[in-house]
């Protein structure tokens, strides 16, 4: 401050350091707040500070270049000072006297207790005390009390964070995925209910008149185990909007599609499942439109499964392709890579049937399965055999429950609607399967049509990808939108073949009336080509429901026909089982023929439709060696 003398401060040992700065002693121990000697110090800290600035401010260090010098003596100075640290100068070093003394008590230099003591009770300590330091005691009380507080608190937070959740892994009750991603069978992440009952499975819209039916065929009743009437609006299909549909985001290339499913074109209004399909352009084609499935949410095996459904257009809009089918879990419809290997097979044998092309030079038949030619085709059957047959070598991937269990993904198609050229609609109703019999040829003289001049056999039973046990029924007019607009009924009973000896069944349904059925008999063991009877599907079963255009189904697509938007309405969704399952079977992981530890250890083959063959190994089969 103004009018003050400069404040220094003696450190400890400054004595040398006055020496080199140059000053008198008694200059250096005098008190600065002594009034005695104010003037004089004054008038030598002025003299000092002139001193060392004519200097070039070496005595003063980097004050007298703060004061007096350019901005290059600073950079200079900051490059000096970092490199190596200036000498401090005595005159910095200068402090009070008794600082170094005992108890230097601020401004008045009065003596205190001694900071450096040379106390020989202190310094010079006995041989008894020097000896202790040197004794090294390894397990004293306090070190013993210290460990064992150390292991309380290491085991404590490793019980807190490891062993409680392994405990309560192996300890916790669990209830069942039913083979998809969340409790009770739902895949929500929380925006969906989570199912714990099968009793959710039924919609309670579902009237008291439907919670059962009656074969009209063999009089059977069956119970109602699941259904969906649609009746809430605004329901949309996207990822993890509903607990057992959802809607497809691809491109159905397996069947040239012309049309880009996406979920935006299907949601429920007016008490309606509303499946668009429109003229708009998407991803590089020219049409937009809806599939719905139910894959790894909702399975069942066996039963009788009804849709209420009016048609898009007329019988003279030749081009709409709806579809209302079903296939085998282990299969994800338009994700081509699940379904090599998987589709269309319906195989527990262990033969030719499982190759690759369905034979191979040492297979009996071989050169009538190889050498057949339709259609400029040569060969049979182009498949790349049954990725996981029933002698899957051990150690391989499997669906389970063992090696010896063949899996597959088979078809049954309730309704692919077409035209014939007579403006009638037809349903083809079809079982699809593998291996093939020669020129596809399936016993169509043990399958039963009940109404000849409503149902005939399709003339197509087959090409080199799948073999179609199939027969066309008559739509009735009211069933489309343009020429009657009412809910007509479309279905299918099928009994799996549990045993595999050709006992199973499917009948189709249209309007209420059973259209025709066919038997496991209908596919028997070809001893000739070397394959085994083929089975009434045993899988646990998905849902689909879809609206496409293509000339691989309709040949004879006339676009001048078509109006847009076109609309597949679906009033409700029910499926029954016979009264006699001593269980209802209505989950996508049963033990006998379990999917979810499969699909969720290929989940990236489930979930990327740009795969279009099986990526992965195949397994190998003890029919050509382990």
């Amino acid at each position: 401050m103004s009018g003050q003398q400069p404040r220094y401060h003696m450190v400890p040992g400054a004595e040398a350091g006055s020496q080199r700065a140059g000053l008198p002693a008694q200059q250096r121990v005098t008190s600065p707040l002594s009034s005695s000697s104010h003037n004089h110090s004054s008038e030598s800290a002025r003299n000092r500070a002139r001193q060392s600035t004519e200097d070039g401010g070496q005595d003063l260090g980097p004050y007298a270049h703060i004061r007096k010098g350019s901005a290059k003596g600073m950079s200079n100075f900051t490059h000096q000072y970092r490199s190596t640290p200036p000498n401090v100068p005595a005159v910095v070093a200068a402090a009070p006297v008794g600082y170094g003394q005992r108890g230097y008590n601020g401004n008045n230099g009065s003596p205190g207790p001694q900071l450096t003591s040379t106390d020989a009770s202190i310094s010079d300590r006995s041989a008894s005390t020097k000896k202790r330091d040197k004794k090294f005691i390894c397990f004293s009380g306090r070190g013993i009390l210290n460990v064992l507080v150390l292991v309380i608190l290491i085991t404590g937070l490793l019980t807190l964070f490891a062993g409680y959740p392994i405990i309560s892994h192996f300890t916790g009750k669990k209830e069942s995925t039913l083979g998809a991603y969340n409790l009770g069978g739902t895949n929500g992440t929380g925006q969906v209910p989570i199912i714990v009952s099968q009793i959710h499975l039924k919609d309670p819209d579902t009237p008291q008149s439907a919670q059962t039916w009656t074969s009209p065929v063999t009089n059977n009743p069956y119970h109602l185990v699941f259904s969906d009437e649609f009746n809430t609006p605004g329901r949309t299909f996207w990822p993890n909007d509903d607990p057992f549909w959802e809607a497809q985001n691809i491109w159905y290339g397996a069947t040239g599609d012309y049309e880009w499913y996406t979920p935006e074109q299907i949601n429920t209004t007016n008490g309606h499942l509303l499946i668009t399909l429109t003229d708009e352009p998407i991803h590089n084609l020219n049409f937009r439109s809806g599939m719905l499935q139910s894959w790894n949410k909702f399975c069942f095996q066996g039963g009788y499964i009804e849709f209420s459904a009016i048609l898009p257009g007329s019988q003279t809009q030749v081009g709409w392709w709806p579809g209302l089918w079903l296939m085998g879990n282990l299969a994800r419809p338009g994700y081509l890579g699940t379904t090599d290997g998987m589709w269309p097979y319906s195989y527990d044998s262990c033969d030719s049937g499982i190759l690759k092309n369905q034979t191979s030079p040492t297979s009996k038949g071989y050169n009538q399965v190889s050498g057949y030619d339709k259609n400029n085709k040569i060969g049979l059957n182009w498949l790349s055999g049954q990725r996981t047959p029933a002698c899957t070598c051990e150690g391989y991937d499997h669906p389970g429950p063992n090696n010896n269990v063949g899996r597959s993904a088979p078809e049954l198609d309730i309704l692919e609607a077409q035209i014939k050229n007579q403006d009638q609609g037809e349903a083809s109703q079809s079982l699809q399967v593998a291996p093939f019999d020669m020129q596809y040829d399936w016993d169509e003289s043990l399958a039963t049509i009940y109404n000849n001049s409503q149902t005939t056999f399709n003339t197509y039973n087959g090409g080199v990808y799948q073999e179609a046990g199939s027969a066309l029924s008559n739509i009735p007019a009211k069933a489309y939108t343009l020429t009657g607009n009412t809910f007509t009924k479309f279905g299918v009973d099928y009994t799996p073949d549990w045993d595999g000896n050709g006992k199973g069944s499917v009948t189709w349904y249209v309007d209420g009336q059973a259209t025709w059925t066919v038997t496991g008999a209908s596919f028997p063991a070809r001893p000739d080509i070397d394959i085994s009877q083929r089975l009434i599907p045993v899988e646990p079963m998905t849902i689909i429901m879809n609206l496409g255009i293509s000339r691989g189904f309709q040949a004879d697509l006339d676009f001048t026909t078509l109006t847009y938007p076109a609309t597949m309405k679906i009033d409700y969704v029910r499926v029954y089982q016979p009264n006699s399952y001593s269980k209802d079977l209505v989950s996508c992981d049963p033990p006998d023929h379990p999917t979810s530890q499969y699909i969720s250890d290929n989940m990236e083959v489930y979930t990327n439709p740009n795969y279009t063959t099986w990526p992965k190994t195949v397994p190998k089969n003890k029919l050509t060696g382990c």
